[in-house]
């Protein structure tokens, strides 16, 4: 049985098959958006914590590198009072009962 011609003939636009992947996303039609997000100032745009990965549930984050954090992941500085991540923060287990949390800035006066 022979295949039966097209019924469309020259009027019908060529159909390719294109793979749209994220980067002629980020470049064409989601650019904007996807741009904000990468370069959101505030750094959370994910909506997750940058310490643990889970969801952020507030709009904490860490005074010194600006990541987003929940509020299992909030240090705050025993000095200043200012927010820190688990990276920023210098935690000292010395001689009293409770740890002492200092931030990258008072961490440099206090050594």
């Amino acid at each position: 049985m022979p295949k039966r011609g097209c019924p469309f003939a020259d009027a019908a636009p060529l159909q390719l098959k294109v793979r749209v992947g994220q980067r002629e996303l980020s470049r064409g039609v989601c650019a904007e958006r996807l741009t904000r997000e990468i370069f959101d100032p505030a750094g959370v745009a994910s909506g997750a914590c940058s310490s643990c990965v889970r969801a952020v549930d507030g709009k904490a984050a860490c005074s010194q590198c600006e990541r987003a954090l929940c509020a299992r992941c909030v240090r705050t500085c025993c000095s200043c009072g200012a927010v820190a991540c688990a990276l920023c923060a210098l935690v000292d287990y010395g001689g009293d009962l409770h740890e002492k949390v200092l931030c990258s800035s008072c961490a440099v006066f206090e050594a």
